[in-house]
């Protein structure tokens, strides 16, 4: 299976949130291909749509993903990467010291106002692919504090990996398609373009304009994909 672009997924995903239309309930679109799912979601149920950050930790000139940091600054790190390439603490630590600051500084440019208030709501964190799992359970750790009702991750396509890795921190897992081979997600995707901030900014204000309802997303009684 392969998306056409993050359109298409998240009209593709939001077919099997609908049941969740109708409840209090609190979308976030994970920065920042995450935002493009995420606003099919929230027009599908017919609600506003907000952004979440969370970045993934990483090695200076390595593609390994040590794990993640997240606004509220949690942090989640992956343990088989940190044995593979262990690190002295006090250079471990610099390094979540900079991506933490590269997350505020994202919050400030995407969001520029405090949290958004989802105490006793359902969360539904919205990513656009879930490889690793570190960005999700970041974020996922972040939102505890702020006492949703449930927390519930939904993504397009995920590694077996990551959701082994999500689902101790989240109440549930919806995922479309699950691909035990997946090196990256872009392969999941013929368009897997960069979003600019300005077009980010833009999705987060048009999600906050009724009418939200989405016509491209059909009810269905066999939408496919888990729940978990």
């Amino acid at each position: 299976m392969r998306f056409r672009d993050r359109a298409d997924a998240g009209r593709r995903l939001a077919a099997m949130l609908l049941p969740f239309r109708g409840t209090d309930v609190r979308v976030l679109g994970l920065a920042r291909g995450g935002l493009r799912v995420a606003y099919e979601v929230a027009r599908a149920l017919e609600v506003p749509m907000d952004v979440w950050v969370s970045r993934r930790l990483t090695i200076p000139g390595r593609a390994l993903t040590l794990g993640a940091v997240s606004e509220g600054g949690s942090q989640f790190l992956l343990s088989d990467a940190m044995r593979l390439a262990p690190l002295p603490r006090p250079k471990l630590e610099g390094l979540i010291r900079d991506e933490q600051d590269e997350v505020e500084a994202q919050v400030r440019r995407l969001r520029g106002r405090p949290p958004p208030e989802v105490s006793g709501s359902t969360v539904l964190l919205v990513d656009d692919g879930v490889l690793t799992g570190a960005s999700a359970a970041a974020a996922l750790r972040a939102l505890g504090p702020l006492h949703p009702g449930r927390k519930v991750l939904a993504t397009p396509v995920a590694s077996t990996r990551g959701l082994e890795v999500v689902r101790p921190e989240a109440d549930q897992v919806v995922c479309v398609w699950t691909e035990p081979g997946l090196r990256s997600v872009a392969e999941a995707y013929e368009d897997f373009r960069a979003f600019p901030d300005v077009e980010l900014q833009n999705l987060i204000e048009r999600s906050g304009q009724p009418p939200w309802r989405s016509h491209a997303v059909t009810e269905s009684a066999d939408s496919g994909g888990s729940w978990m």
